[in-house]
């Protein structure tokens, strides 16, 4: 029986990550009273996990004696989220243990799994890159969302896009519906999912700026989720400063009638979204 402790941080995708590519029999999810949120989603998600409140998430001495309770052989330690002392406290378990220890990287938009194996003759680390583990449910569910509804496209420069997008990600959803806000495209590549506001722009308007920082915030998807704004034209200086520190990618998309109502990006709209797809959410590996 393979038992997984994870440490519960603010973002829940490394723990569905881990948890999809280890295939624990049995995954402890490690809180505190500030991430029982995001624990209750992972729960729900995850019917074999089970939830073990820790006291204070920056006593040792609290943590370790947590840790060493839970403990059973053969338990893998996911150390990727958490605090550090959640993290000293479950490593040292681990190494005292020789337990293996797992940490997620997902930078350079890849998701690469690190193993530490600890044995008499020494520490060993091993790494692999993972395949695609994660559906758009997954994502939305990790962060407790569901949608009431997913809305027709309601205009020309939508219907090209969407078009677009189908053919250039892993899964495309489009006027995605939730009780506070509304989404023009989710998108996903691998494991790696973007948010896509469509607007026009206006000027002195912010409107999509605040609409992705809003969805994309911790609050809601989280800060792994990628943004891009598709314009017609491209805004003024000081939005587009404004856009590049909440890092948002902003794409300018021009659209043509291929036939009667085929609407379609332009060659270069293609490639420009092209490009901006590949720098949010990685090459698509064929």
């Amino acid at each position: 029986m393979t038992t997984l402790l994870s440490l519960i941080g603010e973002q829940p995708i490394p723990i569905v990550l881990v948890d999809r590519a280890l295939k624990p029999d049995l995954h402890l999810l490690a809180y505190t009273a500030r991430t029982q949120r995001v624990a209750q989603n992972l729960n729900s998600l995850l019917p074999h996990a089970k939830k073990l409140l820790l006291q204070d998430a920056y006593d040792i001495t609290s943590l370790q004696e947590a840790f060493a309770k839970a403990y059973r052989p053969g338990m893998i330690f996911n150390l990727t989220s958490g605090t550090k002392p959640m993290a000293w406290a479950g490593y040292g378990l681990a190494r005292q243990n020789q337990a293996t220890v797992v940490y997620l990287q997902s930078e350079k938009k890849q998701t690469r799994l690190h193993r530490i194996l600890f044995s008499t003759q020494g520490v060993q680390q091993v790494s692999e890159t993972l395949p695609s583990l994660l559906k758009l449910e997954d994502y939305l569910a990790a962060h407790g969302l569901k949608p009431e509804a997913r809305l027709h496209y309601s205009n020309p420069q939508e219907v090209a896009l969407g078009r677009f997008l189908e053919t250039h990600t892993d899964q495309c959803w489009d006027n995605v519906k939730f009780p506070a806000f509304e989404i023009d495209f989710l998108v996903r590549r691998g494991n790696q999912v973007a948010v896509i506001e469509a607007k026009a722009t206006r000027k002195g308007k912010r409107f999509a700026i605040d609409q992705l920082t809003t969805i994309a915030g911790r609050e809601y998807l989280g800060t792994y989720t990628g943004r891009i704004w598709a314009v017609e034209k491209m805004p003024g200086t000081q939005l587009q400063d404004l856009a590049r520190a909440y890092r948002i990618e902003i794409v300018v998309v021009a659209i043509h009638q291929a036939a009667p109502g085929r609407w379609r990006l332009t060659p270069p709209s293609q490639q420009r979204l092209k490009e901006t797809l590949n720098r949010v959410l990685g090459s698509r590996h064929p």
